[in-house]
């Protein structure tokens, strides 16, 4: 079975952190553009969406690092498909529909989608910096689609989910005509990582 870094894929999150807020100093209106062709969200509904998405997974990791928390299971294993899909790195587009709790607003605020990600930014360092136990364990916490995953899984969830919305906002811009220098390159992070 595929065993993930749970420090080294908050580091990834981190990174694509970085290149959502970068993506997020993007005029107000190419962030609104929506090309059905792509997604049914704009890059802003993109953006929203893994910031709320985000700040799940880094709860979820945290209590599995503290091993507490109304959600968190012992002895449970993570079924091999959702193994497969996080060891891929990749999501594959139009499977599934996001959950209504992590789905983003009617009209995303483009302040209050760039707060979202500083604070989970903010999060990511706290937990980089804890004293919790980040070393893989028999606890998990079970994920609407994949099943239950443990604390590194959970954080490489993390990790693929952002770089999956990641790309889909940037394949929207360009769609959109954006400067190719104005938009942030993924490519960096995978060879950084």
């Amino acid at each position: 079975m595929a065993r993930f870094d749970t420090l080294r894929e908050l580091a990834r999150m981190s990174r694509y952190g970085d290149q959502a807020l970068a993506l997020l100093e993007q005029d107000a209106e190419l962030l609104a553009v929506r090309r059905a062709e792509i997604s049914g969200w704009t890059p802003l509904e993109q953006l929203a969406h893994v910031a709320l998405a985000n700040e799940l997974v880094l709860k979820n990791v945290r209590s599995l690092a503290q091993r507490e928390g109304l959600l968190v299971c012992e002895g449970l294993e993570a079924q091999p498909q959702a193994i497969a899909v996080l060891a891929g790195g990749r999501i594959p587009r139009g499977r599934a529909q996001s959950p209504r709790m992590v789905r983003p607003p009617a009209e995303p605020v483009l302040a209050d989608v760039t707060q979202w990600h500083r604070d989970n930014q903010a999060m990511i360092a706290a937990l980089r910096a804890s004293a919790w136990d980040m070393e893989p364990s028999r606890h998990s916490v079970p994920h609407q689609l994949l099943g239950p995953l443990d604390l590194a899984q959970w954080a490489r969830f993390g990790s693929v989910h952002t770089r999956h919305h990641l790309e889909i906002a940037i394949e929207v811009l360009r769609a959109a005509g954006v400067d190719e220098m104005r938009i942030p390159s993924l490519e960096a992070i995978e060879a950084a990582t």
